[in-house]
């Protein structure tokens, strides 16, 4: 019996779908640069011929993946941290708990987050990645932490050190527990609290 139209696009629908979550997945882990279109078709299970009939490249692929992030963050209703509305201390600590919840999420969430932590390190990327590259922003995130180490410790509740330092050892704790998630996720690890980052960063017994 022939398929229905509506069976065809949910077939099709389907099809693009794996494709993408295959490409998110090796791009979270091996990168960017290092997957080629045959990687992608091979791990998803289906030919070139097909993966071009959906995608004209990986550059296509990416910029879709891209896409779903920002529209999956709209759909989620995630909203920026006010940086400046309480002590730095304390929006520190919200970045910390939004860290963790978005890697040890049950979905494709930490691919995610892994995807977009390792961009900086991507040498061929297509807009609009290599846009934020030519604008001087491929580091926002280790400036707006060291920002907010400073402004902490000039309040009295970050321990004293150079905040880009502090900015750096932060960046490595949170691409550590993103990769542990991924590698041991038949076997979800147990998300850990967020005071004992804290602990890390604040004048000793204020998360204790």
């Amino acid at each position: 019996m022939p398929k229905t139209p509506e069976q065809n696009r949910q077939i099709k629908d389907e099809r693009k779908a794996m494709i993408l979550q295959t490409a998110l997945r090796l791009f979270a882990v091996r990168g960017y640069d290092s997957i080629v279109v045959d990687d992608i078709a091979r791990a998803a299970g289906c030919s070139r011929g097909l993966f071009y009939h959906y995608f004209k490249n990986k550059e296509e692929v990416f910029i879709a993946l891209i896409q779903l992030a920002e529209d999956r963050a709209r759909v989620e209703n995630h909203r920026d941290i006010d940086l400046h509305a309480q002590p730095a201390i304390e929006v520190i600590k919200s970045i910390v708990e939004q860290m963790l919840e978005e890697i040890f999420k049950s979905d494709d969430s930490p691919y995610f987050l892994y995807m977009f932590i390792n961009m900086h390190l991507q040498k061929t990327l297509p807009l609009p990645a290599k846009e934020i590259h030519s604008k001087g922003h491929e580091k926002p995130f280790f400036r707006l932490f060291a920002e907010l180490v400073a402004r902490g410790q000039k309040e009295g509740d970050v321990a004293g050190g150079d905040p880009r330092e502090f900015a750096i050892i932060y960046f490595s704790i949170i691409k550590g527990l993103c990769y542990t998630r991924l590698s041991m996720a038949e076997a979800l690890p147990i998300k850990p609290s967020s005071d004992i980052i804290m602990n890390l960063f604040s004048r000793k017994g204020k998360y204790q």
